[in-house]
């Protein structure tokens, strides 16, 4: 799982294809986006629900998913964006902050295993940080991890 910074690793290593660039407005963005689940069938979502829509936040500069046209359709052919950013919700009407292609928020590898996120789901992993609607991330991640009997 790679987050924020994290997923920018994961591409430059090869792991995930596509890169990591600076946002269209060339500014810092710190606020909660709304994203939507494309596949709850990974390591990382198997507690959501297909096409649920999750407030967390996002914090980056260099945040905006690029990928070339090839790409983008090997994504979309293989179902391996996990999270898209949703637009026309009532706090985030413009939906993608970043000007990220596709609206990508989150992809994976063909496996489902390794997981490239922008936004923050750790930063709503707490009631007392105001959510806990990003636990559901880590409580994946622990039930994959659990012995099938």
């Amino acid at each position: 799982l790679g987050i924020c910074n994290g997923f920018q690793i994961l591409c430059e290593a090869g792991l995930l294809p596509g890169a990591l660039v600076r946002n269209a407005n060339l500014h810092y963005l710190s606020r909660p986006v709304d994203v939507r689940v494309e596949r709850n069938d990974t390591v990382f979502t198997r507690d959501f629900l297909p096409g649920q829509v999750i407030r967390i936040p996002i914090g980056h500069g260099d945040g905006r998913y690029v990928a070339p046209p090839e790409v983008r359709d090997l994504l979309r052919a293989d179902g391996l964006v996990v999270l898209r950013y949703q637009h026309g919700r009532m706090l985030d009407a413009a939906g993608n902050p970043n000007e990220a292609v596709d609206d990508i928020a989150a992809i994976c590898n063909p496996a489902g295993n390794v997981m490239g996120m922008m936004p923050h789901a750790e930063r709503l992993a707490d009631p007392n940080l105001g959510s806990d609607v990003g636990l559901g991330l880590f409580h994946s991640i622990v039930s994959s991890l659990a012995p099938v009997r």
